[in-house]
């Protein structure tokens, strides 16, 4: 036990140390991590009341959701599926992961959700033009999100994020490596959105 205590304390000694070093530059003034918050806010707005009606297509069944903020617990604010969502200076996460990271850079960034699933994102567009039920919509951020599967399959999802909308498409597609085949799963589109008292 006094053992296990002591390599914690060095672990935890080594992590400071070199968190110290890393926090400076060559001329030794630490270096600042931006707000991106307020950038952050514009890609999902988040305030009770809020509402998106998605249009399903789940391999050809099609159905629709629709999606309110109807509750806030401290800084999360809550939807009607159980969805909790957090807007911070790095981005907008739920309560596993981030789903968009700022600065928009082309870095990947990794979410262990468990011990046998890793999720892999990075922004792959920054200007997309999205057709959906809702309308066409400019200057769209496009995510990847890319998930292992057994077998030698890969679960690829793209998110994209409007600003003052929100999420107005999300698309998957399973890819077999094996055989190097790409088969659509899912496709939820924006059908209709209240928004801070405007709806589309």
């Amino acid at each position: 036990m006094r053992n296990c205590k002591i390599i914690i304390l060095m672990m935890l000694l080594s992590f400071l140390f070199f968190t110290a070093c890393a926090s400076q530059n060559k001329s030794e003034k630490p270096l600042h991590v931006s707000d991106y918050s307020e950038s952050a806010a514009k890609y999902m707005p988040l305030e009770i009341g809020n509402r998106w009606v998605y249009r399903v297509n789940y391999l050809g069944s099609v159905g629709e959701i629709e999606v309110v903020i109807n509750a806030r617990n401290e800084e999360w604010f809550v939807d009607n599926k159980g969805g909790k969502f957090l807007i911070d200076r790095r981005g907008i996460r739920d309560k596993d992961r981030y789903i968009l990271m700022f600065p928009l850079q082309r870095e990947e960034w990794v979410t262990i959700v468990d011990p046998r699933t890793r999720e892999i994102r990075r922004t792959v567009g920054v200007d997309e033009k999205v057709n959906v039920p809702a309308g066409t919509f400019e200057g769209a951020i496009k995510v990847h999100t890319l998930v292992d599967l057994p077998e030698n399959r890969v679960m690829h999802t793209y998110h994209y994020f409007v600003a003052d909308v929100g999420i107005v498409k999300i698309d998957t597609v399973l890819e077999n490596v094996r055989e190097g085949k790409l088969v659509p799963q899912t496709s939820t589109e924006l059908v209709e959105y209240f928004i801070k008292g405007s709806k589309s």
